[in-house]
């Protein structure tokens, strides 16, 4: 074979094939985006959930830390995100009363015992989620919680925890 005829054989793809080929790889990406978006979005979904579930967790575990020792329990009506309570110190008596033959210790003032609210517990923080705490219903000898994580004003996980006092209000007779 001459230098020419070898040439003449290599003319490569025309516009036709070209446009065909092209055709062919969009409908094959747009089938392949089409079946990856709904499985990148449900990944998201699970992440996200699985990172607020952590929120929480910790969140729980840092309340518990806190409040396990806890003797009474008192959230101000109207501020249901924060929660006041009372530690006894050891070795310290206080004065008592009794009520309805019940012997009760007399506490200090609301107002200078320790208090926990969302921002105190420092919970790391996933993709602008941001953790809330509400306290309603909770009573003297138990603290009730609805940890609640929010991302764009949408709840994205929550749950309702009560951790109990390891003491009773109560001052014992004898």
């Amino acid at each position: 074979m001459t230098e020419r005829n070898i040439r003449d054989g290599c003319q490569g793809f025309t516009l036709l094939e070209l446009v065909a080929a092209l055709s062919i790889a969009a409908v094959i990406g747009v089938f392949a985006a089409g079946f990856l978006h709904p499985q990148a979005k449900l990944y998201y979904g699970f992440d996200r959930l699985a990172k607020a579930e952590g929120m929480c967790s910790q969140a729980y575990t840092k309340l518990e830390e806190l409040l396990r020792y806890g003797y009474v329990y008192y959230v101000e009506p109207g501020h249901p995100e924060t929660l006041s309570y009372y530690v006894r110190e050891p070795g310290i008596s206080r004065p008592s009363c009794e009520v309805n033959g019940i012997t009760y210790e007399k506490l200090p003032p609301v107002s200078g015992w320790p208090h926990i609210s969302a921002d105190d517990l420092e919970v790391d923080a996933f993709d602008g989620m941001t953790l809330e705490l509400d306290f309603d219903g909770t009573e003297t000898g138990q603290a009730r919680v609805l940890i609640r994580i929010m991302k764009d004003e949408e709840t994205v996980y929550e749950q309702e925890a009560v951790i109990h006092s390891m003491y009773d209000y109560q001052v014992e007779e004898g």
